[in-house]
């Protein structure tokens, strides 16, 4: 969060109130000024209602700078650093495996990822009845949280893909059929199944052997 909004957090001594007095202020002066005796009928209204109030404390007149803090604010607005273009993302990160089911396991439910992301961790995040679901800082997808617990949640583009990943390796390595020696099946139209290549040699090669073989027999019996 600090990274994000480009602060850097120290360390306060102990028992020393009034270094941390600039954080901790603000937080009493909203909930005693506003939020004491508020009635609260909507998030949405209540958010225009402490605008209103806002705009009303920055013109009273601050005692410590003795300024309006609208006058205060407009004069440093030029030097604050700028506001990062979206909101640091508070949601809920856990990091899960993809077992063989091509799926993770969050909170007792399964969630379908793709079959290529087995044996991987993945990054978790969940808010607001979401789950997000990313493989380092890729979004792979986002699924509803089921009401009922023990839910199988997946995208028909997964299984898809899975099963035309099996027709492939069932067309490309004749899955199912019987192998010869670790060879694979040709797929060739002009060979053969199983063609092998062999060395083509005269039959006198086959002759000498034989002789020589029989003169070695010879040679122990005597």
């Amino acid at each position: 969060m600090a990274l994000h909004y480009g602060f850097k957090p120290l360390v306060t001594p102990a028992y020393a109130p009034w270094v941390k007095g600039k954080i901790e202020r603000p937080i009493d002066f909203v909930r005693e000024g506003f939020w004491r005796g508020y009635g609260f009928n909507g998030l949405e209204k209540a958010n225009n209602d402490l605008i209103s109030w806002l705009d009303t404390k920055s013109l009273r007149i601050h005692g410590t700078t003795h300024e309006r803090v609208c006058d205060r604010f407009t004069r440093e607005k030029p030097v604050l650093g700028k506001m990062p273009g979206n909101a640091f993302d508070t949601s809920y990160k856990a990091f899960r495996p993809v077992h063989k089911d091509c799926a993770v396991h969050f909170e007792t439910n399964r969630y379908m990822v793709p079959h290529t992301l087995v044996g991987k961790n993945l990054v978790l995040r969940s808010k607001n009845r979401t789950v997000r679901i990313f493989n380092d800082s890729t979004l792979i997808v986002t699924y509803d949280i089921p009401e009922q617990k023990g839910q199988f949640v997946f995208e028909q583009r997964f299984i898809d893909a899975l099963r035309n990943d099996k027709e492939m390796n069932r067309r490309k390595y004749g899955r199912g059929s019987p192998s010869r020696k670790g060879r694979a099946v040709t797929i060739s139209p002009s060979i053969p199944a199983w063609a092998l290549d062999v060395e083509v040699r005269s039959l006198d090669v086959y002759n000498l052997i034989q002789e020589h073989s029989a003169c070695s027999r010879e040679e122990v019996a005597a």
